[in-house]
C-alpha cells in the first residue's frame, strides 16, 4: 500500500537520466498506449533534452529518497513569452491525490516568477484525466495537431504566494 502524501517532499533541481527517473517514466505511461518514449534509451535522452531546456525549470516530488513524480517546464519558450510545460509524470502508486496538481502548481509558479505570462502544454486527445486536471487549473484548448491537444492559461491570475504557499505546504 502506498504512503500517504503528506511525507512526499518536492524539490526544484535539474532531471537526471538515471534508471529511477527512466523507470518512473515508463510505469507512468505504460498504460497510455502512444504518448511516450518506450525506449530506455530514447527516454534518457528525452531527460536529458527537458535538463537541457531549463535546468532550473523542473521540480522533483520524492517518497524519501525515491523519485515518484516531476515536472519539466521551460521559461525560455518562444523567446520567453509563453512557459511550456513540457512533462508532467506521476508514478501511478501516487496518482489521483492531488500531487499532479501539486507538481502543476510549482511549474506554474516557476514560470510565472521568470516572467512567462502565458503557459501552454499538450497533451494526448485521449489522456482524459490529465486533461481534467488542466482544465480545473484554468487550462483551455488552444488547438489541435494529430493526436495532441494544445492547452493554455494565463500565469496572470495564478493564487497569490502566501494563498500558493499554503496550497503547497501540504507537499514538501
Amino acid at each position: 500500500m502506498p504512503r500517504l502524501i503528506a511525507p512526499i517532499r518536492i524539490v526544484q533541481e535539474p532531471l537526471s537520466g538515471s534508471a529511477n527517473f527512466v523507470d518512473l517514466y515508463l510505469r507512468a505511461y505504460q498504460p497510455l498506449g502512444d504518448y511516450y518514449y518506450r525506449h530506455r534509451a530514447e527516454v534518457k535522452a528525452y531527460l536529458k533534452w527537458l535538463r537541457h531546456r531549463d535546468p532550473h525549470g523542473s521540480f522533483i516530488a520524492y517518497d524519501g529518497n525515491r523519485p515518484v513524480g516531476f515536472i519539466a517546464t521551460d521559461s525560455r519558450w518562444n523567446h520567453g513569452a509563453v512557459g511550456a510545460i513540457h512533462e508532467l509524470v506521476v508514478d501511478p502508486e501516487y496518482q489521483g491525490r492531488g500531487l499532479g496538481r501539486a507538481l502543476l502548481l510549482h511549474g506554474m509558479a516557476y514560470l510565472r516568477s521568470q516572467g512567462c505570462r502565458i503557459c501552454e502544454l499538450w497533451v494526448g486527445e485521449r489522456n482524459a484525466r490529465a486533461r481534467a486536471i488542466y482544465q480545473t487549473l484554468g487550462f483551455q484548448e488552444n488547438g489541435r495537431w494529430g493526436k495532441w491537444i494544445q492547452m493554455v492559461r494565463s500565469l496572470d491570475d495564478l493564487p497569490e504566494s502566501g494563498e500558493l504557499e499554503s496550497t503547497l505546504a501540504l507537499f514538501t
